[in-house]
């Protein structure tokens, strides 16, 4: 299924400068300025989704036509001398499972009654607010359940950087988009690494922010006590404004600079051989970064963190029962959905025990992280072990998948296995791109995490490793 576009035609003859790669920020201080128009923006990146979706399929709704009406509403304010938003004319897509008033919430599946939201999920009405565009819906794997996106019901999306591999999930079209240059920023959903982990493999920026942080009413529940909302952009900067609109923070103009940490904690359990060559090379190379910028890296260990997948993979499952079942009920639902459903099933039935052995793992889990964030600043480890693994690679269809195999970081699609730790234990996270593997000349992204509330501490590290790699 290939989204509609409607209304491109309409502003054929706007002329269009190639704005697709500039950052949100500068977009937004040029259209407020009068250097460009909101519709040349709108109009550039409806003329570039033109241009890739039929290979990439980040997206699976374009309304061209109500992105110009906005654009044009954004000009005819700065020519009336109003003040404009942070994100003035900047465009946007959101995940599949967010809320937008008069569209379907699809969430990737088949197993929806078609009915249109009757309002704006709150990310979305603060994205307005700020004078943000709305370009379409971005794919995503069927209900937020997979790392690949190869679970929506409408196809699998293609990673920008080599169309053979998977550009991860469940936001796999919300990073593809963004690195493609299809939307300037996107809103997706994180319930294990559904942000972090496609942002790694699409090599841009993606962050969970602390629980709480930003409202998750109006987006299609998962697993309630995980879920989060989050940005993706292709600068730390971005995600930065992006998460000032989220959160109704404002921006923050002047003032002291955010502060920087002096001291980090490489995750024992997650640097070693588990990982791909490529990605301890840019691991090493991350270390270095910092030691060289004078911060001190030190050793912890999260004795649980091997353990940390499977009871995720147990828990949500368990979660999700209740409201994965009118899906599962219409007999539309897909593979995955049901698989989970049914594993949910049993965990709250006969092997209740097991649910009870990943919610103590869970909890062991939260104090050693607590005590490893009592000697250093920040966590850091990949984002993930390996590099984007090519589409063809097992998936999660394999219904002789066991728990075990799923907590092996070297099975696609489960690329998650590091990033469900920052869900479990409570934190905030950011994935950084840090180069590329040397093995396949794919995008490495290195994962920072923090006590939950600070979200600012995480992204001025970022920063610093976003500007060490460039």
């Amino acid at each position: 299924m290939q989204p509609e576009l409607h209304g491109l035609d309409a502003a054929a003859d706007v002329p269009v400068r190639d704005v697709t790669r500039a950052p949100a920020r500068h977009l937004a201080a040029a259209v407020a300025s009068g250097e460009v128009s909101a519709e040349e923006v709108a109009v550039a990146h409806l003329r570039r989704i033109a241009e890739l979706e039929p290979e990439l399929h980040a997206l699976v709704g374009v309304d061209g036509e109500r992105a110009i009406d906005q654009a044009r509403a954004v000009d005819e304010r700065r020519r009336r001398g109003e003040p404009l938003g942070a994100l003035a004319g900047v465009p946007f897509v959101v995940k599949d499972n967010i809320d937008v008033s008069g569209q379907t919430t699809a969430c990737g599946s088949r197993a929806h009654d078609g009915v249109l939201a009757l309002r704006d999920a709150p990310v979305v009405a603060r994205l307005f607010a700020a004078d943000a565009v709305l370009l379409g819906r971005a794919n995503m794997d069927e209900l937020a359940m997979g790392a690949s996106t190869q679970t929506s019901a409408f196809g699998a999306t293609r990673n920008p950087w080599d169309s053979r591999r998977s550009p991860g999930g469940s936001s796999g079209g919300s990073a593809a988009a963004v690195a493609a240059g299809l939307a300037a920023v996107s809103v997706g959903t994180d319930t294990g690494g559904s942000i972090r982990e496609p942002a790694s493999q699409c090599g841009v920026v993606g962050m969970a922010p602390s629980p709480g942080l930003v409202p998750v009413d109006g987006v299609v529940p998962f697993a309630p006590d995980l879920d989060r909302a989050g940005p993706l952009a292709r600068t730390v900067a971005d995600v930065e404004l992006l998460l000032d609109v989220l959160t109704a923070a404002g921006p923050r103009r002047g003032g002291a600079a955010p502060p920087v940490p002096r001291r980090v904690g490489l995750i024992e359990q997650f640097a070693g051989a588990r990982n791909a060559s490529g990605v301890l090379v840019r691991l090493d190379a991350a270390r270095a970064c910092l030691e060289s910028a004078g911060v001190e890296v030190v050793t912890v260990s999260v004795a649980d963190a091997p353990a940390a997948l499977t009871a995720y993979m147990q828990i949500t499952s368990a979660a999700c029962v209740p409201l994965m079942e009118p899906y599962v009920r219409t007999g539309q639902a897909g593979h995955e959905v049901v698989r989970r459903w049914t594993l949910g099933r049993q965990l709250l039935g006969p092997d209740a025990h097991l649910l009870a052995g990943a919610r103590a793992v869970a909890a062991r889990l939260t104090g050693q992280c607590r005590a490893a964030l009592a000697t250093c600043d920040v966590l850091l480890a990949p984002t993930m072990p390996t590099t984007a693994p090519l589409l063809t690679a097992r998936t999660a269809d394999a219904d002789d998948m066991s728990l075990s195999e799923m907590a092996d970081p070297l099975v696609a699609p489960y690329t998650d296995c590091w990033t469900v730790l920052a869900n479990l234990a409570g934190l905030p996270a950011v994935s950084v791109p840090f180069g590329t593997s040397n093995d396949d000349g794919m995008p490495v992204g290195m994962m920072l995490s923090g006590a939950a509330g600070s979200d600012r501490l995480l992204l001025a590290l970022a920063a610093q490793l976003e500007s060490a790699a460039e």
